[in-house]
Order: structure tokens, then sequence, then C-alpha cells
């Protein structure tokens, strides 16, 4: 089974063309039975109302009574397709502004087949493209990028924060048997980077497939506090660089 999980603010414009978008998808290419899970994480508009207008057995709706933040929704989302998984399902997460094209998905579940834990849909990867983004926006995503191969490298990773990823089930329930409520520990933007480095620390392999963004199907503001996001990121760049230093002093 491949679960998608998709954390939804106040995304009444997107949510329901985007879930159509990933039915269609599995019903042309998946042989598997494909589940959404949308965590509504305390929308005050329609989003959970457009959610239960298409809810049926290949839909769940989760709801959080209040704002969250990215991070808990994420992890609600992660421990409901658990709940629901079998060691060898597909876990997807999905930004759910409709940027993230759904035909994407069988070359990143295809990936994963090839022996891989975690797929990421890059912004930096060959045939690669951003469309609709400004060019701040552009270059603060390139100075993250940047900051991180240089302090904490993966190999294979290039896009640390990109929500857009395929799972194997059994490298998250790996994940929360080891760290708990803990592998995810920031509510912001930058629990994509926690999630990312915590998997690393277990030997997860991780690689990456070319991401179209379509910025431009995004309506609405964007829901990031850039300042905090640069914050809580910097900060957490800073706690795991100290944290490898000490490993490697100590083996």
């Amino acid at each position: 089974m491949i679960l998608v999980v998709l954390p939804a603010y106040n995304e009444q414009d997107a949510i329901a063309p985007l879930i159509e978008q990933i039915r269609s998808v599995a019903r042309k290419r998946f042989i598997e039975p494909v589940k959404i899970i949308v965590v509504d994480d305390g929308s005050t508009d329609e989003t959970a109302a457009r959610v239960r207008a298409l809810e049926d057995e290949s839909t769940l709706l989760v709801q959080h009574p209040q704002n969250r933040g990215l991070g808990e929704a994420v992890k609600t989302g992660l421990l409901r397709a658990l709940d629901m998984a079998a060691e060898d399902d597909i876990i997807v997460t999905m930004d759910a502004d409709n940027t993230h094209p759904p035909g994407l998905l069988p070359r990143m579940i295809a990936t994963l087949e090839g022996g891989n834990d975690v797929v990421i849909a890059s912004r930096y990867q060959p045939g690669a493209r951003v469309v609709g983004l400004s060019h701040f926006r552009e270059f603060l995503s390139a100075g993250m990028r940047w900051l991180f191969q240089i302090l904490l490298p993966i190999r294979g990773v290039r896009d640390y924060s990109c929500g857009y990823r395929a799972y194997q089930a059994k490298i998250l329930r790996r994940a929360f048997d080891r760290w708990g409520n803990d592998f995810i520990s920031h509510s912001g933007f930058s629990c994509m980077v926690d999630i990312l480095l915590k998997l690393n620390r277990l030997g997860a392999i991780i690689t990456e497939a070319p991401l179209v963004l379509h910025y431009e199907n995004k309506r609405g503001k964007s829901k990031m506090n850039v300042s905090r996001t640069i914050r809580e990121t910097l900060r957490l760049a800073w706690r795991e660089r100290l944290q490898r230093n000490r490993e490697q002093k100590s083996g």
C-alpha cells in the first residue's frame, strides 16, 4: 500500500484539486492501493469541509482542533500512516498547496523499490525546475542547501528541506522506535531538515528525484515565517554539527 500524507493549513482552494490529481495518478499508474491522509492543522477556512466532501475508503481526514505547526501535522500524519502500514509499504509526504506534482510519485516509488530508504523530490537535480518562486526565496533555499552540504553533508542529498518525499515505512518505524515523539522535535518548516538528519543517523539510504516545483499553482500567502525558519534551521544545524563532532571524538 502507498500512503500519502498531506499536512494542510488553510488550503481550501488547493486541497480538493490535489486529492483528485493523486487519485488520477493512482488509477493510471499504480497497482497497489493508495490511501490519502489529510491532516487539517486547525484550519480556519473550508479545508476540512472540502476534504470531507471527498472522503471515502481512499481518503481519511484527521483534524487538529488548533493550529500546531507543520512539524506536529507531519508527525500526526506519519504516525497515523504507520498505524495502517505494513513493513514493505511506502509513505509519502507532500505539501497540500498543489505545488508538488503527483505525476512524480511513480518515479519516486520505483526509486525506493530499487533499494533506497528515502527519496526526496529535489530542486537541485538535473532536470529540476522551480516555476513562480520569488528570487529571494530561491536565494534563501540555495543558501540553506550550501550551508548543509558544507556543515552536515549527507550522501546523495542536495535538497534538505523539500517536504515532498517517499519513505519506506520500516525506516520511519525504526526512527519513531528510537526517538519517540522527539523524532520530529521542530514545529516549524525546519522539521523536514530534522527528519532527514535523524534518518541519516540511522544509516538510511537516501537519494533524490528531480522536481519541477510549480509555485505558480499556490493560492494565497505562504505559511512560512521566513525569519523564524532561518533561526530554527541555523540552531538545528549548529546542534547537529556539535553532535557529530562529539561522536567523532568519542569514536
